[in-house]
């Protein structure tokens, strides 16, 4: 009886290490996060479990607070390092928090203290080369204020100051949403440079 019971537990212990070994073989597929741009182009996609890692730090550099001005406004971005889970992908990303000043004080826009995943917050979306490109909402996006935003190294600043600017998104605006037209950017859409704090 005693030997039919050790029998019946090995065989559990073995069942249990072969159910852990067929689960750590379905551990999620890392994909560097400079290859995320190989895999848009190709459109094939990222397989489920994906993790879309900074394995090799490219997005640190970018982390703290930048300056800049751009005609009679002031630009503070704060720039935070990011994982999001989405479904069954998990992505390293930065998220840019930000204060737009006019000369006189007066405050612009000010996305500083709005959570993570709030939707007026710029999310990463893609690295390639140098260049990381951010997704852009603003609080009139219905009526133009939303695009792509690119930052970039400034060449030869020793990574201590970049280039920022804002490729508006082509949509037709609606006139009963905004009998006023297109709404002005307030990111600017010319060149801005950046140094850090």
């Amino acid at each position: 009886m005693q030997l039919k019971t050790n029998k019946n537990m090995k065989n559990i212990i073995v069942l249990l290490l072969a159910t852990l070994f067929n689960f750590q073989c379905k551990a999620q597929t890392i994909i560097p996060i400079e290859e995320v741009i190989e895999y848009m182009d190709t459109k094939r996609g990222f397989p489920n479990e994906s993790y879309l890692k900074d394995v090799n730090n490219k997005l640190d550099p970018f982390v703290g607070t930048w300056k800049g001005v751009y005609g009679d406004k002031m630009f503070k971005f704060t720039i935070s390092k990011f994982t999001d889970i989405r479904l069954s992908i998990k992505e390293d990303m930065l998220i840019i928090r930000y204060q737009i000043t006019r000369a006189n004080g007066s405050i612009i826009e000010d996305t500083r203290s709005l959570p993570d995943l709030n939707p007026y917050i710029i999310q990463g979306y893609y690295l390639e080369q140098s260049t990381y490109a951010l997704n852009y909402i603003g609080k009139n996006a219905k009526c133009g204020q939303s695009g792509t935003i690119f930052i970039d190294w400034l060449p030869s600043s020793n990574r201590n100051k970049m280039t920022l600017f804002l490729e508006p998104e082509q949509m037709i605006i609606s006139s009963e949403e905004c009998p006023n037209g297109r709404e002005p950017q307030i990111i600017p859409h010319e060149q801005i440079i950046l140094s850090k704090e």
